[in-house]
């Protein structure tokens, strides 16, 4: 079967485009415009020589590493073991792998990376870092609970340290060429939720719930980095997200004031959200951490209270789902505060629910601002 999609143009259009019979145009249609401009075909292989390089120069690193220590059974984890060799070669090898494919993308003006602005590689870059850093460690923690103990000998470690640096590497330079609104929010999700509950797992013995859910960050928790990385890296993403939204709705809604008005509102809630696992509830920075975890409730209600005014067409059911999670942050501060129903863990809990859930539909309905615009490739008839 064809999939082909075969356009005509006028022969004096195609001599404006400088383009023939059979060659290949980028057609983005939407908001009821159409551009269209010569496509350009993107070699991979710029970025991918890159990968077995990486991959070797940090296998030798590691070999190098063990063979000075006269280490030679090689146990899974520890401070010496094969997931802090992981831990900080691989993912400064991902670090390379990503940078490179986007700044490569990035050059080509290739169209889902083009709305991407250069201010925003240091925080992508770091940001996909740091979450394969904190995911790696999620897994390495199962292993190393499932395997307590287990060790390799140094040429097992050797193939097990290539294999997963050399996959892990052609993921980070894959997932660059996927970037896009939806991916950053749905990673955002992820990142947050899995970081939230891989902490509250990690302290189940310690009985976190009788105390309040802020007590995973502090350095009474077990593994606090956890609970406290989550919210600085869903912070960064938060940042490029907002980044990468907002430039791109420039052009769907010119010179629109409230859009700047709703992108600093945005912008200081990514920062507050970082600045609260950047300050766990410790008792030397505990009245910073109340101040930034305050400032992220009064950003979310004056978001909430404002986006009728704030969101351009906003819809009818937004609004009122809008006010339905205003009233019930509303009644979970009652219930704490007033009536004393609720537990400070219970209350957290349902605050962080509730502003989270809103915050996800806020940035699905920026998404949705964008969506109409599609670009497919056709062949020049």
């Amino acid at each position: 079967m064809n999939d082909r999609k075969i356009i005509a143009l006028p022969d004096n259009l195609k001599t404006q485009l400088g383009v023939t019979s059979g060659s290949k145009i980028e057609v983005l249609t939407g908001h009821g415009e159409a551009q269209i401009k010569v496509a350009k075909e993107v070699q991979s292989t710029g970025w991918r020589w890159l990968s077995p390089i990486l991959t070797f120069l940090t296998t030798v690193g590691f070999v190098a590493y063990f063979l000075v220590r006269n280490s030679y059974q090689i146990p899974l984890s520890g401070s010496e073991s094969l997931t802090t060799l992981i831990l900080t070669l691989t993912t400064l090898a991902c670090y390379i792998s990503f940078g490179a494919n986007l700044i490569h993308l990035k050059r080509k003006k290739v169209a889902t990376i083009e709305a991407f602005t250069w201010r925003s590689f240091p925080t992508l870059t770091i940001a996909a870092a740091l979450i394969y850093f904190m995911v790696m460690s999620g897994l390495f923690w199962i292993g190393g609970t499932l395997f307590k103990g287990a060790t390799f000998d140094l040429l097992t470690s050797t193939i097990l340290f290539a294999v997963i640096t050399q996959l892990s590497v052609q993921v980070a330079g894959s997932v660059a060429s996927m970037l896009s609104p939806r991916l950053l929010t749905n990673t955002f999700i992820v990142v947050i939720a899995g970081g939230v509950i891989l902490a509250m797992l990690s302290n189940q013995n310690l009985y976190w719930w009788k105390r309040s859910l802020s007590f995973l960050g502090t350095t009474h928790a077990t593994d606090s980095w956890e609970f406290n990385a989550a919210l600085i890296f869903a912070g960064l993403i938060l940042v490029a997200l907002i980044d990468y939204l907002f430039v791109s709705l420039k052009r769907v809604f010119p010179g629109d004031k409230r859009l700047l008005i709703m992108r600093i509102l945005l912008t200081l809630l990514a920062i507050n959200l970082a600045a609260v696992g950047l300050f766990p509830n410790d008792d030397a920075l505990h009245l910073i951490h109340v101040r930034v975890a305050g400032n992220l409730v009064y950003i979310i209600i004056a978001l909430i209270v404002g986006v009728k005014w704030l969101l351009p067409n906003i819809t009818k059911e937004f609004r009122q789902i809008s006010w339905l999670m205003a009233g019930g942050l509303v009644a979970t501060e009652i219930l704490f505060e007033i009536v004393g129903y609720l537990s400070l863990t219970a209350f957290e809990i349902l605050a962080f629910l509730l502003a989270f859930s809103w915050t996800i539909m806020l940035f699905e309905r920026l998404n949705d601002y964008l969506e109409p615009s599609q670009m497919d490739i056709y062949e020049v008839k």
